[in-house]
């Protein structure tokens, strides 16, 4: 009797164990991640002169940063906010201004706005989208 009440305890813990992996789902992507983007200025910004860029958006640890405002603006990280697939974050610049950037991302893909306002006042206004960088790994050394 008391061997049959093991085997029969042990039966759901089997398949358990084996149908466990079967059944896991992968981890849900999150929006940390490096982004390629192509952001193209809205007519009055185009007016002004601006042009469509390729630039990378960064999401790190709940910090923001566009490598080509950072470098070429002297932008620097900010934090942004999540709201479901919802992505807003203020970046400052004592030189430039403050960009405001707005987005959504699902997956691999990633779009939204972004409004410069520049120091002097005048707003700029772009849209933008991109998709999910890919990883790059790591090479061993010989």
């Amino acid at each position: 009797m008391r061997g049959r009440l093991v085997t029969l305890a042990a039966v759901p813990l089997i398949l358990l164990v084996a149908v466990t992996p079967l059944v896991a789902r992968k981890k849900p992507q999150n929006e940390e991640s490096s982004w390629n983007i192509r952001i193209t200025p809205d007519s009055k910004a185009a007016g002004e002169g601006e042009k469509v860029i390729n630039d990378t958006l960064i999401l790190q640890q709940g910090f923001l940063r566009s490598k080509v405002s950072t470098d070429e603006h002297a932008f620097g990280t900010g934090p942004y906010t999540l709201k479901g697939r919802e992505i807003t974050a203020q970046i400052k610049s004592n030189y430039e201004g403050k960009i405001d950037w707005s987005c959504l991302w699902t997956g691999d893909t990633i779009a939204g706005r972004m409004v410069w306002t520049r120091r002097d006042g005048t707003v700029l206004t772009y849209t933008f989208s991109g998709t999910r960088a890919p990883v790059e790994k790591v090479k061993k050394k010989r």
